[in-house]
C-alpha cells in the first residue's frame, strides 16, 4: 500500500472552480476506491469539504516557501507519491512527483494574456523534472513537448471527468443563455455580448446572456447546477482552453452547447456541439438564433451531449491516477 499525498495549491484561492472542481471531482473517486492512503496538501487559511477518508495537512503558500518546505514535509509523511494539481511540483523532493498541466498560454502569443519570466520559467522546471505529467488534451500535450522536450510517453492524457445527472426535459430549458468562467480576454466575452445583442437584434424573443464565475456572479454548485439544468444553452465560446470544463458540464446536465471550434472542445463533444468561429460575431449570433428557435436541434443536442458525456465520469479520471501513481512508484 502506498501513501500518495496530493498536491492541494489549486485551493488556495477561495471555493473551488474550473481546475479545483475537476481535482476535487476526480480525487473524491480515487479515495473512494482505493487501498493507498491518500493525503491532501491543503494551503494554508483554506478550507476544502467532503472526502471523509482524505487525510488533510496544512502546506506553506508561496512558491519560494513551497520548495523550501514541502520536500521535509513530504518525507515527514512517508510519501510515496505527489500528486500536484497543477504544473508545480519541488525540484528536491525525494520521492516521485507529478505535474499537471493545464494549459500553457504563453506559447500562444496571439492571445494577448501577460506571463512573467518566472511563471514560464517555474512551470517548464516543474514539467520537465517531474517524474510524469498529466495533460487533459491532446493539444495541451502537445504544447508541453513543445516548451519542454519532454517525449509524448513521459505525459500521460487524463481528460478531466464530471458526474452526470438526469437529463432535463428540454422544454423546461426556458432560462438564460449561460456562460461559465472568468473574464479573461481568453474568454472573448466581449465577442459573445456583441453576437447575443446582433440575435436579440433580430428576435426580439431570444433569451438574457448571464455570465457566472469570478469576475462575474457568483453562485455555488447546486445554484449552478439549477441554471445548467435549465438555461437555454451553455455558451463557451472562448480563444484558447486547454480543456474547456465548462463544455464538459453543460453536456452533463443535457444542456445544447455553443462553443468555439477548437481542438479541445472537438474532443469533449465530438459532434455534439455547435461549433463557430470564436472571432466572428455574426456567427456566434447565427448560432445562438438556431438553437434558441430550432426545438428539435435542442433536443438532439442534448441528448446526444448528455450520452457523450458518460464517456468522461470521475471514476476514469481515478482509474488513470491510479495507473500512474503504480508506474511512477516503481
Amino acid at each position: 500500500m502506498l501513501t500518495i499525498v496530493f498536491d492541494g495549491i489549486c485551493f488556495g484561492d477561495g471555493p473551488p472552480t474550473g481546475v479545483g472542481r475537476a481535482f476535487l471531482s476526480g480525487l473524491a473517486a480515487y479515495a473512494a476506491n482505493t487501498p493507498h492512503t491518500c493525503v491532501l496538501l491543503v494551503p494554508a487559511g483554506a478550507t476544502v469539504d467532503g472526502l471523509p477518508t482524505v487525510r488533510r495537512v496544512t502546506a506553506p503558500r508561496g512558491a519560494l516557501l513551497r520548495q523550501l518546505a514541502l520536500p521535509r514535509l513530504l518525507r515527514s509523511l512517508r510519501a510515496d507519491v505527489l500528486h500536484s494539481s497543477v504544473a508545480a511540483v519541488p525540484l528536491f523532493a525525494r520521492c516521485p512527483t507529478i505535474a499537471t498541466a493545464h494549459d500553457l498560454p504563453w506559447l500562444h502569443a496571439e492571445l494577448g494574456e501577460p506571463t512573467t519570466a518566472w511563471r514560464r520559467f517555474a512551470a517548464v522546471r516543474s514539467l520537465r523534472t517531474a517524474s510524469a505529467v498529466l495533460a487533459p488534451s491532446r493539444l495541451t500535450a502537445t504544447d508541453v513537448v513543445a516548451a519542454t522536450g519532454r517525449p509524448h510517453r513521459d505525459i500521460w492524457l487524463v481528460p478531466h471527468g464530471t458526474p452526470s445527472v438526469p437529463c432535463a426535459d428540454v422544454a423546461a430549458r426556458t432560462g438564460p443563455f449561460l456562460v461559465l468562467g472568468d473574464a479573461r480576454p481568453r474568454k472573448n466575452l466581449a465577442r459573445v455580448r456583441e453576437a447575443h445583442a446582433l440575435a436579440s437584434h433580430s428576435d426580439a424573443s431570444l433569451p438574457a446572456l448571464q455570465c457566472i464565475g469570478p469576475g462575474h456572479d457568483y453562485v455555488d454548485e447546486a445554484q449552478k447546477g439549477a441554471l445548467l439544468a435549465r438555461c437555454r444553452a451553455v455558451v463557451h465560446c472562448s480563444l484558447f482552453e486547454g480543456f474547456g470544463l465548462p463544455v464538459l458540464e453543460g453536456l452533463a446536465h443535457g444542456a445544447p452547447v455553443v462553443c468555439s471550434d477548437l481542438p479541445p472542445h472537438r474532443e469533449i463533444a465530438g459532434e455534439h456541439a455547435q461549433f463557430v468561429d470564436p472571432r466572428s460575431p455574426a456567427a456566434i449570433a447565427e448560432q445562438l438564433l438556431a438553437v434558441h428557435q430550432d426545438a428539435a436541434l435542442r433536443a438532439t443536442l442534448a441528448e446526444g451531449g448528455w450520452h457523450r458525456a458518460q464517456h468522461f465520469p470521475p471514476q476514469r479520471v481515478a482509474d488513470a491516477w491510479h495507473r500512474v501513481h503504480q508506474q511512477v512508484a516503481r
